[in-house]
């Protein structure tokens, strides 16, 4: 045999033995696993040749014409690829068998460098609506047990369609890391609420996200969506038969009383079932129907922070920017934190089927969620003044809004606190309000300044401290209240009106403290009540400082205190600057409800507190 010769049968051989390598035939077909809600088919599992003649092992192989239902939902996929299989093809046959085993232990078993999808098909009915997803070229990475250590989609696109409007969605660049995926069939199959949360994958990522509904009246965008420790846990009926119970009422146009007893403890259960460490969207975008004078507008950043330890929840929001016809919104940020759904959810769970309808007032009491601290910074409204004057505008501008109330019982906070600062309202020339059209008078053409009320209840001690009521504005004036009331009982939060009613009577006050200061508005009203008289602001000061001790004593008595408090109103009259009055009960136990109630007038009721007052 000649060189050549041999040389030619030698090639031929290598280009058998490769187009043999390439060469995947069917080990499996025509595959059918479970039934029902959760089955399994594949037309054939493929395997290079190379693989069956060496070992009993498989390194590569191929799911063709796969089709699988699971979780309320089908998934098809044309073609699966596997590669980097450390698994006997005896392991791999027995995946696809009739077993009953659960499909996270299943699952559990996968140990593959790569699985990849050309394109995946997702089809899910919720109720009325049909929702079918399509993913181009998904890659999962390095899966050990059933972990995927990467996971990414290159495109995806969603549209939902059987409801009133047909909507929209598509994705960029999709990816997922440390993906349990046994944990996350288990929240499927396992029936047990009271499971601890478990992290399903540690981040996620999407770029570019679109969404419009079918006519193009409305669309969004969002840059990017991400997040971070995502956790969940089973439900008490599965997330499998959570979801169908939830589909199948919601299906319904109307449901019976008894329908909608069943339906509520799910969804609670359903809520609490999953949290997150944090997720956050940026460059939000949205845009309605013109012609409908929809609003359209921007959000810099909307993010959760979930509980860690003893860190509460967060909800922010940053940079809004809303347009809606001829007004707008524009918001530094929001912030939510300290807020808690678990009174809500407890209470719910602890109705036992009884309808809302037919609740007391205990039980709606025990439904209150825990508000916590909501922050508003930098907000600024610009709008029509009314609809029948649309060439006058009102601008509302403000620095500060925060609200705190928390640490409740039964249901009622006790510990609360409202706080407006740096507000600007203009005064309008057309309004109808007196006292706008008081300060008009005086020269002002807006109010500009704070609010503050602040009020806090000792269990302890069984008082309330009110820590400040004012008021500061500017170029007028401020107010200030401080005080604290005794025997406060925990009765005060009791959901029974008679029993409140009785502690908020048998409540006390010990102290109250009133200061006042004076930033122009005694000058102001001195000087347009001095105009209209056809005097001087001085005379009217010394007329009114001099006539104010007998107006003082025709109110409250002609006694010693009397004397005290007319004597520095007088005095803050004449030089307006600070006026500070304080009173306390002579009576240690405070001064009560019933005390004024039983008083024959203002007079002897005054007579149970010591007042003294001083002007600066």
């Amino acid at each position: 045999m000649t060189f050549r010769y041999r040389s030619g049968v030698c090639a031929l051989a290598l280009l058998a033995g490769t187009a043999a390598m390439q060469f995947e035939p069917a080990i499996l077909r025509d595959v059918v696993v479970g039934s029902g809600p959760q089955q399994l088919s594949v037309g054939a599992v493929r395997t290079s040749l190379w693989s069956m003649a060496l070992a009993q092992t498989a390194d590569s192989f191929t799911l063709n014409d796969v089709r699988f239902t699971w979780g309320g939902a089908t998934y098809e996929a044309k073609q699966v690829s596997f590669s980097g299989a450390s698994m006997a093809r005896g392991e791999i046959e027995s995946l696809f068998s009739s077993t009953a085993e659960p499909l996270a232990d299943k699952l559990a078993r996968i140990d593959i460098k790569q699985v990849s999808i050309p394109e995946l098909k997702v089809t899910q009915k919720l109720g009325k609506e049909t929702q079918t997803a399509s993913y181009r070229n998904v890659s999962l990475n390095d899966i050990v047990r059933g972990r995927i250590a990467s996971l990414t989609v290159e495109t995806s696109a969603i549209e939902e369609t059987g409801g009133p409007d047909k909507t929209l969605i598509s994705y960029g660049r999709t990816t997922l890391s440390d993906f349990d995926a046994p944990a996350f069939a288990k929240l499927y199959e396992t029936k047990d609420a009271s499971a601890p949360l478990t992290r399903i994958y540690s981040a996620f990522s999407i770029d570019r996200i679109d969404i419009s509904d079918g006519a193009g009246l409305y669309s969004a965008q969002i840059a990017r969506l991400s997040g971070r420790d995502i956790m969940a846990r089973p439900t008490k009926d599965s997330w499998q038969g959570t979801i169908s119970a939830i589909s199948e009422l919601a299906g319904k146009e109307t449901t019976a009383p008894e329908e909608q007893i069943r339906l509520l403890p799910i969804v609670v259960d359903l809520l609490g079932a999953f949290d997150a460490g944090l997720v956050e969207a940026t460059g939000i975008t949205f845009k309605g129907d013109e012609k409908e004078n929809k609003a359209t507008g921007s959000v810099a950043r909307i993010a959760y922070t979930g509980a860690v330890g003893s860190q509460t929840p967060e909800f922010r929001m940053e940079g809004l920017d809303v347009t809606e016809t001829e007004s707008r919104v524009k918001i530094g940020a929001v912030s939510l934190s300290g807020f808690s759904l678990a009174p809500t959810l407890e209470g719910l769970n602890a109705l036992e089927g009884k309808q809302l309808a037919d609740l007391d007032r205990a039980a709606w009491r025990s439904l209150i969620p825990t508000l916590g601290t909501l922050r508003i910074t930098d907000m600024d409204i610009d709008a029509p003044a009314a609809e029948d004057k649309p060439d006058e505008r009102v601008r509302v501008t403000w620095g500060l809004l925060e609200v705190t109330a928390d640490k409740p019982r039964n249901g009622i906070p006790t510990n609360i606190r409202f706080e407006q600062r740096d507000i600007s309202v203009p005064l309008s020339d057309s309004s109808d309000d007196e006292l706008a059209q008081q300060l008009k008078g005086l020269g002002y053409n807006a109010i500009e300044g704070s609010f503050v009320v602040a009020a806090a209840w000792n269990e302890a001690s069984q008082e309330i401290a009110i820590r400040e009521f004012s008021m500061d504005t500017k170029e007028l004036g401020s107010l200030r209240l401080t005080g604290l009331i005794g025997n406060a009982s925990p009765d005060l939060f009791s959901p029974d009106e008679a029993t409140a009613a009785a502690a908020l009577i048998g409540a006390r006050a010990k102290s109250a403290s009133v200061v006042i200061e004076n930033r122009g508005l005694v000058e102001r009203y001195l000087e347009k009540a001095a105009k209209d008289e056809g005097t001087t602001p001085d005379a009217l000061k010394k007329l009114y400082a001099g006539a104010t001790p007998l107006i003082v004593s025709s109110m409250i008595g002609n006694s010693e205190q009397a004397r005290i408090l007319g004597g520095a109103v007088a005095r803050f009259i004449e030089k307006p600057g600070k006026l500070t009055i304080d009173a306390q009960p002579k009576n240690p136990s405070g001064f009560g409800l019933m005390d004024a109630m039983l008083a024959s007038d203002p007079k002897a009721a005054l007579d149970k507190l010591k007042i003294t007052a001083k002007a600066e």
